[in-house]
């Protein structure tokens, strides 16, 4: 029948077509019969039985039926299907014109009839009556109504396509044949821009039941019914339209829009395109409208989008203020008007308002005002604290005055609720490892669209990977706060006053996250005028150097206050390394001042630890004698060597950062640090000196901890005659690094 319909067959052809078809595969008697001139016409009869050859031109030649007469003339009338499963004599009498006639209606022997009219357009164009007879035992059911219904609304398209009425145009039919099975909704504007064709899915879209109820409204009435909206969520005018565009002259470039239902807020996508049929001397005559549902496909487009810009952004910050922002941020406009995030606070009493978007800028200081002064308790009634008490999303669509005068807290926020005008909502709770730790809500308010199942989809997933992120966030955070309360507990104190002697220090961690690291200094009282200056160093970096750092630190602090003795602590500091059930080994250069008799002394403990430096009378060279490492075997012993101090002197004690820093083809080394400390003029001088040099020596990133003391007695100095007085170079063996 398909094959029938498309336009190529007269309309004689057309109807024999369809006889043909239907007798014998589903009838024994088929007639077709059309509306013509205010009554019928017979276009076409088949016939088979035994007596066919006769029968069929006595059929084809009886008197046509009038509009009162049951069968045809009712079915025409009344636009119905006639189901007669019987033809009892009585009927037969009332169909028959005169005797004549009732004999043949009585030859034909039947036993079962159906009658459908012919619609088409809005149109009855005729009825197809249809028949089995005693000849092949067959009868009709009520099903093979509704089966022929449907085969009559084919039969009605192939006539119309054949040209049945002479008011519509050739191409008009040929256009029905060719756009009414399109999925697509076409339309077609005369040059007035006046609606001239509707297909079946152009009515559909445009919610109503047929093609002619279009035709029958105003361009204005078709569009009334909804809100547009371009792709970034702005208005969108239908003047705008590429169909309007190109009646205005203007470029017809495709469109994608957002169509939102205005009864039920239903959000469909759309895509419309338009071109324009011109006549032979180019003047516009008409234009064709295609617009294609790309709801489907948008959608996944929305959703793919979203959870892959989801995973960038969480992934691009730990900040958890930032990533707060993000997350609502990614929900306007695409989900919803404006959205807001909560997240429970520390007592998990209230759930506080920590992040607002809005598609109007101006209106986020609103929401955000009205979020922080009107907090929400957990125990309050409303739909954010049950959400967050049962962990399952709630959507809410159609919101009217009455439920915002039952949730408002006072006339004052009951007026601000009814200026952000929210139309629906979808309320979230952010849930890590069974527990909710916020919520997030999503609002329609400006474009009046609804919440369906797929948006609540797609929006749960999305608040399940924020609430993923935001966790992480707030442990980034909160491990960063303690991290950072540690390593300022860990970094070394600033240097204490200390009568007859200024400091300085230098330190700087490797690694660009730590604060701290393996090496550090201290200047402690002993007590009696006596001071103890260490510079320590254990193994590796880091967190993990840090940590036994701490350890060193406060052993070595502990045990020289309470016994006034550096070789007591070292020795206890020792014992403790070598107890541990991992391997932890130190070095550390302690030094005690000590005041006496009015002359200044410096004991001098190397454990494991570089010599230090002494800057006399411009002159640098190595001090002291190396000592075991700490942490290496329990029994050993650290034995002091003692320095005379003098006025003027510099003493520098250093981590092997120092001289272990990388240039371009060498290391830093003892010898360069030896040249880069002569002639210092004071304590301060030779730390700058040193961090100078590093800085300028140094290629790429620091490879190790650094850390810097230096001590000068203060006084002056007893001029001396000639070299008396100066330093000698200390023998290669003793150097550090040997």
């Amino acid at each position: 029948m398909a094959e029938v319909a498309d336009g190529r067959l007269t309309l004689e052809q057309t109807a024999m077509r369809v006889c043909e078809l239907v007798v014998s595969a589903f009838a024994d008697v088929c007639v077709l019969d059309v509306v013509h001139d205010g009554g019928l016409r017979r276009l076409a009869v088949r016939l088979a039985a035994p007596d066919g050859d006769e029968l069929e031109p006595r059929l084809r030649a009886r008197p046509l039926p009038t509009a009162d007469e049951p069968g045809v003339g009712a079915a025409v009338r009344q636009g119905a299907s006639q189901f007669l499963p019987a033809f009892p004599d009585d009927v037969l009498r009332a169909m028959a014109k005169d005797e004549d006639d009732l004999a043949l209606l009585q030859a034909l022997r039947a036993r079962a009839g159906i009658v459908i009219p012919l619609n088409a357009r809005g149109r009855t164009l005729g009825a197809l009556t249809l028949i089995v007879t005693e000849h092949s035992g067959r009868t009709y059911s009520s099903s093979d109504v509704a089966f022929f219904e449907v085969f009559a609304g084919r039969v009605a398209l192939a006539l119309d396509n054949a040209g049945l009425f002479v008011e519509l145009q050739t191409m008009e039919a040929q256009l029905s044949v060719a756009l009414g099975g399109l999925t697509e909704a076409v339309t077609i504007l005369n040059a007035h821009g006046n609606l001239i064709y509707v297909n079946e899915a152009a009515a559909q879209m445009m919610g109503l039941t047929t093609a002619a109820e279009a035709l029958s409204r105003t361009s204005e009435e078709l569009v009334s019914g909804d809100d547009y909206y371009h792709e970034d969520g702005t208005a969108l005018d239908p003047g705008q339209f590429p169909g309007r565009r190109l009646l205005r002259g203007a470029e017809p470039t495709p469109l994608v829009m957002r169509v939102v239902d205005r009864r039920t807020g239903e959000q469909r996508w759309r895509k419309a395109s338009a071109s324009a049929v011109r006549a032979s001397d180019g003047r516009l005559t008409m234009v064709v409208n295609v617009v294609a549902d790309i709801t489907a496909e948008k959608r996944a487009e929305l959703a793919q989008r979203l959870l892959a810009h989801a995973g960038e952004l969480f992934s691009s910050s730990l900040d958890l203020n930032e990533r707060l922002q993000q997350v609502v941020d990614l929900c306007v406009p695409e989900l919803a008007d404006w959205c807001t995030l909560r997240l429970v606070d520390e007592e998990r009493r209230y759930l506080d308002s920590v992040a607002v978007a809005h598609v109007d800028p101006q209106r986020v200081a609103l929401v955000r005002d009205t979020r922080e002064r009107y907090r929400v308790a957990l125990d309050d009634a409303g739909v954010i604290p049950e959400t967050f008490r049962t962990g399952e999303a709630l959507c809410v669509n159609g919101i009217t005055d009455e439920m915002l005068v039952a949730t408002a807290r006072d006339p004052e926020h009951l007026e601000v609720m009814r200026k952000l005008a929210p139309y629906a909502t979808l309320v979230l709770p952010l849930t890590v490892q069974g527990r909710s730790a916020g919520i997030l809500t999503l609002v329609s308010a400006e474009s009046r669209r609804s919440f369906d199942e797929q948006d609540v989809e797609l929006a749960t997933e999305l608040a399940r990977r924020a609430a993923v992120a935001v966790e992480n966030a707030r442990l980034y955070t909160e491990r960063s706060r303690i991290a950072g309360t540690l390593q300022d507990s860990l970094l070394p104190d600033p240097l204490p006053p200390m009568p007859g002697w200024a400091a300085a220090s230098l330190y700087r961690p490797a690694g660009q996250e730590d604060r701290v690291g393996g090496d550090f200094y201290e200047a402690m009282p002993l007590g009696e005028g006596s001071w103890l200056l260490v510079v320590g160093d254990v193994t590796g970096r880091g967190a993990a150097a840090a940590s036994l750092t701490a350890m060193m630190r406060h052993t070595l602090r502990a045990i020289a206050t309470f016994t006034g003795s550096a070789t007591q602590a070292l020795d206890k500091l020792n014992r403790d390394l070598v107890a541990r059930p991992q391997i932890s080994l130190c070095t550390a250069v302690c030094v005690v001042l000590t005041e006496r008799a009015g002359a200044p002394t410096a004991d001098i403990i190397c454990a494991g630890h570089p010599l230090p430096v002494l800057v006399r009378n411009g002159d640098a060279r190595y001090v002291g004698d190396y000592g075991p490492m700490l942490g290496a075997y329990a029994d050993e012993r650290f034995e002091p060597q003692r320095l005379a101090i003098e006025p003027g002197d510099i003493l520098i004690l250093y981590s092997d950062g120092v001289l272990d820093a990388v240039g371009t083809r060498e290391r830093f080394e003892a010898e360069r640090l030896q040249r880069t400390v002569t002639a210092s003029t004071g304590a301060a001088d030779a730390v700058h000196r040193i961090e100078t040099a590093l800085a300028d020596f140094q290629v790429g990133a620091e490879h190790d901890d650094t850390a810097v003391l230096a001590v000068e007695r203060l006084g002056a100095r007893e001029p001396v005659d000639g070299t008396a007085g100066r330093l000698q170079p200390e023998p290669a063996a003793a150097r550090p690094g040997d």
